[in-house]
């Protein structure tokens, strides 16, 4: 019985892990004029309860090469979800200014969102999902 406990546990856990994150707008390849703010579309499929649950993100325009931290203009802080879908993943959205994140420079670039979250066990959580697209 115990050994069931602790495998049904950890595979709870894992499962949480693999929670998806996805940035629906802008998508992979598009090309967004870089003098016109676009629409930033974040869902996190981590909803609370058991599971982890999303706090907060920011949001980065960086070099299309660029590692984790995103090094880049002023980031977007702090943004918390602005609604929630009926299986309680949050859901994020906001308009990007990329003059002020990136000083509206044209070329290849990742929009970067870093989520802050709780994961399993109330332990503080931290991930980063990126789109790459072109700027003009």
């Amino acid at each position: 019985m115990k050994f069931f406990t602790t495998l049904t546990v950890l595979l709870a856990s894992v499962t949480a892990s693999f929670a998806q994150q996805v940035i629906v707008s802008p998508t992979s390849g598009q090309v967004i004029n870089s003098n016109t703010a676009f629409n930033l579309t974040y869902v996190s499929q981590r909803s609370g309860g058991f599971r982890e649950s999303s706090i907060k993100i920011d949001v980065v325009i960086s070099e299309i090469d660029a590692s984790f931290p995103f090094p880049g203009g002023l980031p977007i802080s702090d943004l918390t979800p602005t609604s929630t879908a009926a299986d309680g993943s949050s859901i994020y959205s906001t308009l990007v200014n990329p003059i002020v994140l990136d000083g509206g420079a044209p070329g290849n670039r990742l929009v970067a969102v870093v989520e802050y979250f709780n994961a399993a066990g109330g332990n503080p959580g931290l991930d980063a999902v990126f789109v790459p697209v072109t700027f003009v």
